[in-house]
């Protein structure tokens, strides 16, 4: 409208300057026939020639003004170009902290926990952006990376993790084909978290690692190999034995690490929260919204420091088992109790 408006303007000016123009002509021809029997020939020309250069003033005027018209109006219509459209920006004091794998079920999670905290710098690394924008997660001040992808090369994930503190390890391996689930896992949550170590090593800035894994992850080292839980979750892919691959390698990073072990995952939260210590469950269930809420936390929290943390809800445990003191404690909705 202020484009159409300003045009209009133009126009208008333009009409008044060349009626100005001709009116100057007519005056100027009157005065020369009165005064032809004193001045025939001077006084003609002479007054010619300055309506000549009015009117030639007055068209450079005309062509000044509309040139300025049209700049003001491309610099009003024109919208900002934003040279990076796949990103948002909120840089705070905090440490700045990426999550790989941010557009799954548990990722996305850890995502949003991040943000509301409002402590930290928030990057949601992912390999689609347009997943990541279907998904809403870039609100509340959160990049958006794409192209991170833990089966990538080393250097590109490395790329990705230049100028990150924190990196928070979200990724899993999704049963599907049958006859492919050795390979997904063996790729994802072993050589997948290998990768992302060596990465966060290459990159020289990361202070810590946070894991998610799962309970039972070392079950056979524990003694916990008959039972029904590693049993079914190892049947998928080997997914307990190549999760302990992927363990194993960050603890002897020399990065600083967390490593989260959640029990069952589900959708509801029904009971509170129970934090066990390492190879201390072997069942129970837990909301991902609170799994998500550890691991944020855990990110950000000193006290959380090259440890394991298996956890889960309070009276999801399987008939007959219990996790008791001293290897399980309540600690309910209260954070400060969480990395003791």
């Amino acid at each position: 409208m202020l484009a159409k408006h300003l045009s209009s303007a133009t126009t208008t000016t333009t009409t008044a300057l060349v009626d100005s123009c001709l009116r100057s002509k007519k005056r100027v021809a009157t005065s020369s026939a009165k005064k032809r029997a004193f001045k025939v020939s001077s006084s003609s020309s002479s007054s010619n020639n300055e309506g000549n250069e009015d009117c030639a003033n007055t068209n450079n005027s005309i062509s000044r003004r509309r040139q300025l018209a049209l700049i003001a109006a491309t610099t009003v219509v024109l919208p900002l170009q934003n040279p990076r459209q796949d990103v948002s920006f909120a840089r705070n004091d905090g440490p700045t902290v990426l999550v790989v794998g941010s557009t799954g079920q548990t990722g996305k999670l850890v995502v949003s926990s991040l943000s509301s905290m409002n402590r930290a710098n928030v990057v949601a690394g992912c390999r689609s952006l347009e997943k990541a924008k279907k998904l809403k997660l870039d609100q509340n001040g959160v990049e958006l990376k794409g192209g991170v992808d833990v089966t990538d090369t080393t250097e590109n994930l490395a790329l990705a993790m230049e100028g990150v503190d924190v990196v928070v390890i979200a990724t899993g391996f999704v049963p599907g084909n049958p006859f492919k689930m050795n390979a997904a896992a063996h790729e994802v949550d072993n050589e997948g978290v290998v990768n992302c170590v060596d990465a966060a090593k290459k990159a020289g800035t990361v202070k810590k690692i946070v894991l998610i894994s799962s309970i039972l992850t070392n079950g056979r080292e524990a003694g916990l190999a008959d039972t029904p839980g590693f049993k079914i979750t190892n049947a998928f892919g080997g997914v307990l034995d190549e999760k302990l691959v992927g363990e194993k390698y960050l603890r002897n990073s020399g990065i600083d690490w967390v490593i989260v072990r959640p029990a069952g995952l589900k959708n509801d939260q029904s009971g509170s929260l129970i934090v066990g210590a390492e190879d201390a469950m072997a069942s129970g269930e837990i909301d991902r919204h609170l799994v998500a809420e550890v691991m944020a936390r855990a990110a950000l929290d000193d006290n959380a420091k090259n440890k394991v943390y298996e956890i889960a809800e309070e009276g999801s445990y399987s008939n007959g088992y219990d996790c008791g003191a001293p290897k399980c404690r309540i600690v309910g909705k209260d954070s400060n109790k969480w990395f003791v």
